[in-house]
């Protein structure tokens, strides 16, 4: 293979997170996460690439204090420990790409820009995909080996991937309880994307090939767990600011046997440019709303609902602080949960 045609693209990131529950939830407390990683990114003349990164997760928890399913912060995970985030191989064209590795799809399938602003999880990967599967999907903090291949022209592009289905288990394998023989399951996602200089529009469907975990009372496991996913985000300047507004929206839905969820609506804003002279400034308010599967158990209430405030300020040297304020109504969807306020800030410092 061709000799790289620039110097490794070498990045770093640490995060941050301490989290005081105030009011509901399951108790008064609070939580410390961190979550770091380090990579490199060779690219050929050839159009060829190699990435890799290394993640460095803990345990600790803000959503085990809250008792809520979609998770308060994006970089909790249940493992600690050092973990191969990515390592990959790709190819791009002027309209091909391909990537084979492990990665986490999340960073090509289902993501707005505008909605990664915000702490909480469902404002990334929607609840109801989000959770899906019998480990998740290959996504934080688990990718699983992907084969994802593009193809774009203009403004129009699609993309198509299959992953493990359940990873953290070698070889696409999993078995549960009530089955003694191993089963391979995949997942499959595909989308199609329209983006101007203004605007973009992401429609997607995912779908597993074997089904073994179903909801609580939902009958035998016939049929295949597989959603839809539209989301969109159209940015602006309104006269005479210079503050760049961006809102976005997102809905989805899953089979109802196999999903805790099996609906999601989410929408937003986030406003970017000189607010207090901060350095790079960026406000943010968000809801998400996820609706539990009819399916469900009867202990558990219809829905559970996020909503986000947030400000976040970077500065020259990388470093960003970024407090949020979280209000979370019905955590874990109980009929009996009281709603739950969470503080939260952020300090992020990144490298590249």
């Amino acid at each position: 293979m061709d000799l790289p045609a620039n110097m490794p693209d070498i990045y770093a990131e640490v995060i941050v997170d301490s989290f005081a529950s105030l009011h509901g939830g399951r108790k008064r407390s609070s939580a410390l996460l961190y979550f770091a990683n380090l990579g490199a990114q060779y690219q050929f003349d050839s159009g060829f690439s190699f990435q890799g990164e290394l993640w460095l997760t803990d345990n600790q928890s803000i959503s085990d204090v809250v008792g809520d399913e979609q998770g308060i912060s994006n970089i909790e995970a249940s493992e600690a420990g050092l973990h191969i985030g990515t390592l990959a191989m790709g190819y791009k064209s002027s309209s091909f790409s391909a990537l084979v590795g492990v990665y986490d799809i999340n960073y090509h399938f289902d993501v707005l820009q505008s909605a990664n602003l915000f702490v909480h999880s469902a404002f990334g990967m929607g609840s109801v995909f989000g959770i899906s599967g019998p480990n998740g999907p290959s996504t934080y903090p688990q990718p699983g080996l992907t084969a994802k291949f593009g193809y774009q022209r203009g403004k129009h592009s699609i993309q198509f991937a299959v992953a493990d289905g359940e990873p953290g288990d070698p070889l696409f394998y999993y078995h549960t309880a009530s089955q003694e023989e191993k089963r391979i399951n995949l997942l499959v996602v595909s989308e199609y994307a329209y983006e101007s200089a203004q605007s973009k529009l992401l429609a997607g469907w995912w779908g597993y090939n074997d089904d073994s975990v179903v909801l609580q009372n939902a009958g035998a496991s016939r049929g295949k767990n597989n959603g839809f996913y539209l989301r969109t985000e159209y940015r602006f300047k309104p006269l005479p600011s210079e503050h760049q507004i961006t809102v976005f929206g997102r809905a989805g839905v899953g089979a109802s046997k196999f999903n805790f969820f099996d609906e999601f609506y989410s929408v937003g804003l986030q406003v970017r440019g000189q607010l207090w002279s901060f350095g790079d400034e960026k406000f943010g308010l968000a809801i998400a709303h996820a609706r539990t599967s009819d399916v469900r158990s009867p202990e558990y209430g219809s829905d559970e609902t996020a909503l986000e405030l947030t400000y976040a300020a970077t500065f020259n040297n990388g470093l960003t602080v970024q407090p949020s304020l979280q209000w979370i109504g019905s955590p874990g969807a109980a009929r009996e949960a009281d709603d739950a306020v969470v503080l939260g800030l952020r300090l992020s410092w990144s490298f590249n």
